[in-house]
C-alpha cells in the first residue's frame, strides 16, 4: 500500500560527524521546522564591519525563509552571539523527507552544536536512529529498497558495495519487482476473469501458455535470488578462511595480504589459538580474512578450542584458502569435511622460495596456486582467484540485485506460492487455488519495496541508521 502523506511533530539532529573541523549541518524536519529557529536568527547581508551584529541583523519572516532557499546571518540567545550560519530551506513536499526541511552549517564545534540543538528542542525533539529516512519511506519520497540502499550507502567500504549500494538507490531493484508484480497481476487477472465470467463468452483461459508463463517467472525469480548471495557478498564481504596444517605459512599469508604484521609467526606450530579477522579490499571488493588455527589433533585444551572454531569458519566461509607447504603431510579432507567443498577450496602450495622446482610442478599439477608468503611470489594469482566469480558477476550490479536477507527471504517465499500456483494448475485443483498463490506469491514482492509492512519489520531497518540520517 502507497502511504498517505503524514504530519509528525518535529525532530532535529547532527547529520555530520561529531567532533572539530570546518561545518557541521543540523536538520530539522516538522512543521515547525522553519519556525523553530527564526526566534534566535538574524539575516546579514554580508560579512558586516559593525561591532554589534545583533543591531545589525534582520529579523525574518517564515514565509521569507520559505522564498529564498538561503539565509546567511547569526544564531544568537538573549544578545549573546552563537555562531554565524547559512540557514538552507526545503519546504514540503520537495524535500528529503517530504515535510519542510531546514539545514543549518554551522562551524563544526561540539559546544557550537550543542547550543544551536538546544534552542530548537524548545519547539521540538531528538530524532530517532533513522527517523529523517523513515519518513521519507512513509511520505512516499523513496520506497523500502531505496531506503535500505541510504544505509548501505552510508557503510559502503568498497568500490563495488558503493556501487551496488548508488545503483539501489538509483531504483535498479525496485525496477525490477516492479515489473515482476506487474506480470504477476496481469496473470491474476486473467484468472480471476476465468472464474468470474466463465458463463460469459469470453475466450478460454490457455491453461498450457499459463503453466508455461509461470515457468518463466520462475526462473527469473531463481536469478534474482542468486543474485542475493552475491549481493550478501559484496555488502558485507567474502569471508575467506586459511587453512591448514601448523606451520604452513597462514599467518605469514595473513599477514603479507594486510601489509602489516597482524598475527604473530613463529617456527612453533600451534601459535594461533584462537582465529583472527581482518578485512581488506582486493580489486574493489571487500574481502574478511579469517587466520584460524592449524588443523592437528592437539590434547593441548586452549589449542583444540581454536580448532573447533577453524571448522566453524570452513563451515561459514565462501571461500577456504587450504595451503601446505611441502614438506608437511596435507590434511584429511575427509576427516575434516571437505570433500565435495571444491567449488569454495582454493589449495594453495607455500614457501616456493625454498621448494624444489621439482616439488612446485608437482603441486601445480595437482591444481595448486604456488606462492611465497615470505617474497609474494604468485599472492597476485591467489587474490585473482579469490575474486574471480565476483568479477564475472560484477556487470549484474546496475541490473538490481538482492542486497539482504530480508529481501532473501521474500523472494524465497514468493518461489514457493509460485510453486503452488504451478502445482495447483497441473493438478486441475481449480483456478480459484492459483490465483490465491499468485496474491501470495505478489504479495511476498510488495514486502520487499515496502507496499506491505510491519512496524516491527521498519524498526529493524531503520535501527542500523545513525540519528542525523
Amino acid at each position: 500500500m502507497k502511504h498517505e502523506m503524514i504530519t509528525f511533530d518535529t525532530i532535529v539532529a547532527l547529520s555530520t560527524p561529531m567532533g572539530r573541523g570546518a561545518l557541521a549541518v543540523i536538520r530539522v524536519s516538522g512543521e515547525a521546522a522553519f519556525a523553530s529557529i527564526l526566534p534566535y536568527f538574524k539575516s546579514l547581508s554580508g560579512r558586516t564591519p559593525q561591532d554589534d551584529l545583533i543591531k545589525e541583523g534582520k529579523v525574518i519572516s517564515e514565509g521569507e525563509l520559505r522564498d529564498k532557499k538561503r539565509q546567511f546571518g547569526i544564531i544568537a540567545n538573549e544578545n549573546r552571539i552563537i555562531d554565524e550560519v547559512i540557514l538552507s530551506s526545503y519546504p514540503a513536499p520537495h524535500s528529503y523527507t517530504g515535510e519542510d526541511v531546514l539545514e543549518i552549517s554551522c562551524h563544526c564545534n561540539p559546544f557550537i552544536i550543542r547550543e544551536i540543538i538546544q534552542l530548537i528542542l524548545r519547539t521540538a525533539r531528538i530524532a530517532r536512529p533513522g527517523e529523517f529516512t523513515r519518513r521519507a519511506f512513509y511520505n512516499n519520497r523513496i520506497d523500502l529498497t531505496r531506503a535500505e540502499a541510504v544505509g548501505d550507502l552510508l557503510n559502503a567500504r568498497t568500490e563495488h558495495s558503493h556501487r551496488a549500494a548508488l545503483s539501489q538507490l538509483e531504483g535498479s531493484l525496485y525496477k525490477k519487482i516492479a515489473l515482476l508484480l506487474e506480470e504477476l497481476t496481469s496473470y491474476r487477472i486473467e484468472l480471476e476473469l476465468e472464474i468470474d465470467f466463465s458463463e460469459q463468452d469470453l475466450p478460454v483461459l490457455d491453461r498450457k501458455k499459463m503453466q508455461q508463463n509461470l515457468q518463466r517467472l520462475r526462473q527469473e525469480l531463481e536469478q534474482l535470488l542468486a543474485s542475493g548471495k552475491e549481493g550478501l557478498i559484496i555488502r558485507e564481504g567474502l569471508k575467506v578462511s586459511l587453512i591448514g596444517a601448523p606451520n604452513v605459512g597462514k599467518s605469514s599469508l595473513f599477514n603479507y595480504l594486510l601489509e602489516t604484521e597482524r598475527a604473530i609467526v613463529t617456527p612453533l606450530p600451534g601459535t594461533t589459538r584462537d582465529y583472527l579477522e581482518e578485512s581488506l579490499s582486493i580489486n574493489g571488493y571487500l574481502v574478511r580474512l579469517y587466520d584460524t588455527a592449524g588443523l592437528r589433533d592437539s590434547a593441548e585444551e586452549i589449542e583444540a578450542i581454536g580448532i573447533a572454531r577453524t571448522n566453524e569458519l570452513i563451515e561459514q566461509a565462501d571461500r577456504i584458502i587450504y595451503m601446505e607447504d611441502g614438506e608437511q603431510q596435507g590434511i584429511d579432507y575427509e576427516k575434516q569435511g571437505l570433500v565435495g567443498e571444491y567449488s569454495r577450496l582454493i589449495r594453495v602450495l607455500n614457501k616456493a622460495d625454498i621448494l624444489s622446482e621439482e616439488k612446485i610442478d608437482e603441486y601445480r599439477r595437482e591444481g595448486f596456486i604456488i606462492i611465497s608468503a615470505k617474497t609474494g611470489r604468485g599472492v597476485e594469482d591467489l587474490k585473482r582467484e579469490l575474486i574471480v566469480e565476483l568479477e564475472l558477476k560484477s556487470a549484474r550490479i546496475e541490473d538490481g540485485i538482492l542486497s539482504n536477507m530480508r529481501q532473501i527471504e521474500a523472494v524465497e517465499n514468493c518461489l514457493k506460492s509460485i510453486e503452488n500456483a504451478l502445482r495447483s494448475l497441473e493438478e486441475n485443483l481449480g483456478y480459484e487455488f492459483t490465483a490465491f498463490d499468485l496474491k501470495e506469491a505478489s504479495s511476498a514482492l510488495e514486502e520487499i519495496i515496502g507496499k506491505i509492512t510491519t512496524e516491527d519489520m521498519l524498526n529493524r531497518i531503520f535501527a542500523s541508521f545513525c540519528i542525523g540520517k
